[in-house]
């Protein structure tokens, strides 16, 4: 018998995948225990998640303790876009350990065992939406903000173009998948979807909140403007919206949202979408409207880098991009930027950035809380460098400052479970 000052005796687990039905079972049993919507999570983990060719058994991780699942994660892959350069990477959650089996080391040990999956299959990055007083143990970090747009109905009504929404159907996944691409091109964190991703958000993906009801926007003449998806009744609640990247398309989705707008009797309408997408500047430009960037301290969107060194050669390419677009004027040399998690050495010359092993020259430290966010732009080089712990010598701000902008990190409601 352990004493009161030994404390509880350490947990004895088994992690392993979902391939036994036995496993499986529990394992949905413990995640609907665990939220307080246990009929959306049903549909969420059997209807959508655990179904189609993006699943595989083995990438939802279960704790097994004393003859049953209690805890678990689920894992799906996704290939994320920074700017030209594709990283693989997995969005992560549900995250739920059974009511009965809490603050016994369980979720603790299913969150080591995915990171351990992630490293074995070549992942470099995985991201969730959590509270970073739990998840920051393991490595997640914020690295961009919800942001969404609204604005009133009737105000709008003089600047829309006649238009129609109609279920999307698989005849129109090419085009959509085309207007994606071209609105996410050059966007940091957006993910690449193939044809097998959007063929799971038109089937599974669609049975709960991921792709919800998904319609695409017609203009008068019946071509094809955009796409969104929204809950099919209640309140216009749009989760994800793409438009061809022109003035015209975006008067034509206006035009579908205020008639939407008008027969569910709604006001304001709110679109989840980033500062510089095509629709927010249009919105921004002849319609009033108020955007909002939701930022919290104590959650929200979070990421981890997995491996450090191999995502920073893996972006090789993107900094070579930028260094050219930079044009003259810059020091040439080499220096090492390193954190908690790794090191690399970066070469810049008057044509060329590469990337490499630890070299000599003057060393940038980057805290591992401030790092996943720098390298999508979320933040700053200017605000992380006086943060405790970050060193950044001066002559070299110039060169980070090329290497790691500032921009608009974004990931669509489709790809963020």
């Amino acid at each position: 018998m352990p004493t009161k000052k030994q404390g509880r005796p350490r947990p004895t687990v088994t992690l392993c995948g979902i391939a036994d039905e036995k496993v499986r079972q529990e394992a949905l049993d413990t995640a609907i225990r665990a939220f307080t919507r246990p009929e959306g999570m049903e549909r969420h983990l059997e209807l959508s998640l655990w179904q189609g060719e993006l699943f595989d058994p083995e990438d939802t991780r279960v704790a097994v303790a004393e003859g049953r699942a209690v805890s678990l994660v689920v894992l799906t892959p996704r290939m994320i876009r920074f700017g030209p350069v594709k990283v693989p990477a997995m969005s992560v959650g549900p995250v739920g350990t059974h009511d009965h089996y809490r603050k016994r080391g369980y979720s603790t040990a299913v969150m080591n065992d995915a990171s351990a999956r992630m490293k074995a299959k070549g992942i470099l990055i995985a991201y969730l939406v959590g509270i970073s007083g739990f998840y920051n143990r393991f490595g997640y970090y914020p690295f961009m903000a919800r942001s969404s747009v609204k604005f009133f109905r009737e105000p709008a009504e003089t600047e829309l173009r006649p238009a129609r929404l109609r279920a999307m159907t698989r005849k129109d996944l090419p085009s959509v998948r085309r207007l994606y691409d071209e609105a996410t091109a050059g966007r940091i964190c957006a993910a690449v979807r193939d044809d097998k991703v959007w063929d799971w958000l038109l089937r599974p993906g669609g049975h709960t909140w991921i792709f919800r009801v998904p319609k695409v926007i017609l203009d008068a003449r019946g071509r094809l403007c955009g796409y969104l998806t929204m809950e099919p009744k209640g309140e216009l609640n749009i989760r994800e919206i793409i438009v061809r990247q022109e003035e015209e398309s975006c008067r034509v989705a206006l035009g579908a949202m205020v008639r939407e707008a008008r027969r569910r009797e709604v006001k304001e309408i709110t679109l989840p979408l980033p500062w510089d997408d095509a629709l927010t500047v249009f919105l921004r430009q002849y319609v009033r409207a108020e955007f909002t960037m939701a930022s919290d301290a104590t959650g929200g969107a979070l990421m981890k880098i997995v491996d450090f060194p191999a995502l920073m050669r893996r972006l090789g390419p993107l900094f070579a991009q930028r260094w050219k677009r930079a044009g003259k004027g810059l020091p040439a040399g080499k220096f090492t930027l390193s954190s908690e998690i790794g090191s690399v050495g970066l070469t810049v010359t008057r044509g060329s950035a590469r990337v490499g092993d630890p070299a000599g020259g003057p060393r940038v430290r980057i805290p591992q809380r401030w790092l996943s966010g720098m390298i999508t732009g979320y933040y700053p080089l200017s605000e992380v460098a006086p943060r405790p712990g970050a060193v950044v010598p001066s002559r070299l701000m110039p060169v980070l400052e090329v290497l790691f902008p500032s921009g608009w990190p974004f990931v669509y409601q489709g790809d963020n479970m």
